[in-house]
C-alpha cells in the first residue's frame, strides 16, 4: 500500500537529483553485514543511510521491489517502523545487482547519448533478449544451485557512509560523460576533459571512505566493461589502446575490457574512414598489489589489423589505480598515476556491461559489414 508519511523524526532530504539509487545497495549491505538479515532493517534506518532527494520516489522503490519479490515488508506501528527483509528461502541474501537488470537499465540510461547509441542499445537488447529465451532452461537450473557472489563491504564505514554524496558525484561524471563524441579519444572531447578530470577527483574525493573493499577484493570487476571516458594525456594521443587508432582515416570506435577469474581481454573497435570495422584484440592476464590498490594487465597476445597473434606484438603492460566502483556497481574509476619521465596521469571511467551486451554490439557491426 501506499504511504503517505514519514514522521518528523526524519532528517531533511539532501537536494540532488541522483543518476543512480543505492537502496538496493544499501539494504544489501546492511543484511549481509549486520544482523539485519533476521531482524530487519526499518524504513526509517534505510531513510538516514540514503536521505533520499525524492521521498515519495524513496518509497515508491521499496514498494516496487516488494511486487517484484526482492523484498518483503513486515508492518510496524507506523510507516517508518516497517521492517524490510530479504525474500530468499534458502537463507542466502541477494548481493548487489551490477550484472542485474536494473543496474544494466541504470547504466543503460545514464550513458544514453545521441540516436546511433540508443538503436544500438535497442539491438543489443533484441540480441540478448533473444538469447535469453534459448537459454532460459539452463539458467533456471544453474541459478537455482549458485548464488550471486557477495561484495564484503565494510560494515562501520558502511553506517557512515555519505551514498547521496557519492550519488551526487557519479551524476556529475555522467552529465561529463553524455558530452563527449568518444570517450575523450575524439579531438572534439578536448573541450570537456578538464571538466571530466574534476568531477572524477570530486567522485574520488567522496568515495575516499567507500565501505566497498579493495579492488583485488571486489567480485563486482569480473565481467564485461566499456571504457566510456578518459582524461589521461598519453591514452588520448594514441587515441585508444594500441595506438592504431591515430592512423590516417582511422579513429576509434569503442574499447571494451573482459575480466575473468584473473585473465584479461581487451577489444578495442577502430573506424575506418568513419565505419567501425577493425577489431583489435590483447589477451592476457591481471594482478594487484598487496593493499589491492593497484591493478596491473600483462598482455602477452593480441590480434592486430587482422593479423591473429600478430608477431609484431611485443607484449605490453598498464597499470592503474583503483578509484571506485559506485554503490550500484554500474560505473567504474581508475587513475593513471603521473610517474617522472611516463606521463601526465589521468582518470579512466568504464561502465558495467549486461551479460551478451558486447557480443551483441560487435556482431551488429559485423552484420552490417564494411
Amino acid at each position: 500500500s501506499r504511504r503517505t508519511g514519514t514522521g518528523s523524526s526524519l532528517r531533511a532530504p539532501v537536494a540532488v537529483a541522483a543518476a543512480t539509487s543505492p537502496l538496493r545497495a544499501v539494504l544489501t549491505t546492511e543484511w549481509q553485514l549486520g544482523e539485519s538479515s533476521e531482524a530487519g532493517v526499518s524504513v526509517q534506518r534505510l531513510y538516514d543511510l540514503i536521505q533520499p532527494p525524492d521521498e515519495d520516489a524513496f518509497f515508491d522503490e521499496i514498494d516496487a521491489l516488494e511486487e517484484e519479490g526482492w523484498l518483503t515488508i513486515r508492518n510496524g506501528r507506523g510507516d517508518d517502523d516497517d521492517l524490510l527483509f530479504p525474500a530468499v528461502e534458502d537463507g542466502s541474501l541477494p548481493a548487489p545487482e551490477p550484472a542485474g537488470r536494473a543496474a544494466a537499465a541504470t547504466a543503460a540510461s545514464i550513458f544514453a547519448g545521441t540516436a546511433e547509441q540508443a538503436r544500438l542499445a535497442a539491438e543489443a537488447a533484441a540480441a540478448t533478449a533473444a538469447a535469453a529465451v534459448t537459454a532460459a532452461a539452463a539458467e533456471s537450473a544453474s541459478l537455482e544451485s549458485a548464488s550471486p557472489p557477495a561484495v564484503p563491504f565494510d560494515l562501520e564505514r558502511h553506517g557512515e557512509y555519505d551514498y547521496a554524496a557519492e550519488a551526487a558525484a557519479v551524476e556529475a561524471v555522467v552529465a561529463v560523460l553524455t558530452r563527449l563524441k568518444c570517450a575523450g579519444m575524439d579531438a572534439a572531447d578536448e573541450k570537456e576533459i578538464a571538466a571530466l578530470d574534476a568531477a572524477c577527483a570530486r567522485l574520488e574525493q567522496v568515495t575516499a571512505l567507500s565501505p566497498a573493499p579493495s579492488l583485488r577484493e571486489d567480485p563486482r570487476l569480473e565481467g564485461a566493461w566499456e571504457q566510456v571516458g578518459c582524461t589521461s594525456a598519453d591514452f588520448n594521443t594514441r587515441k585508444g589502446l594500441t595506438g592504431l587508432g591515430g592512423a590516417p582515416f582511422t579513429s576509434p570506435a569503442a574499447l571494451f575490457y573482459c575480466y575473468d577469474g584473473g585473465a584479461v581481454c581487451a577489444k578495442e573497435v577502430l573506424r575506418l574512414f568513419g565505419r567501425p570495422v577493425l577489431l583489435n584484440e590483447l589477451r592476457g592476464e591481471y594482478g594487484f598489489s598487496p593493499d589491492g590498490a593497484l591493478m596491473q594487465e600483462r598482455f602477452g597476445d593480441a590480434d592486430l589489423g587482422g593479423q591473429r597473434s600478430s608477431k609484431e606484438f611485443a607484449g605490453a603492460t598498464a597499470t592503474t589505480r583503483h578509484v571506485c566502483i559506485t554503490a550500484d556497481g554500474a560505473v567504474r574509476v581508475a587513475k593513471v598515476d603521473a610517474a617522472a619521465g611516463v606521463g601526465a596521469g589521468g582518470y579512466l571511467v568504464y561502465k558495467r556491461l549486461a551479460a551478451g551486451e558486447m557480443e551483441a554490439w560487435l556482431e551488429s557491426k559485423r552484420r552490417d559489414g564494411p
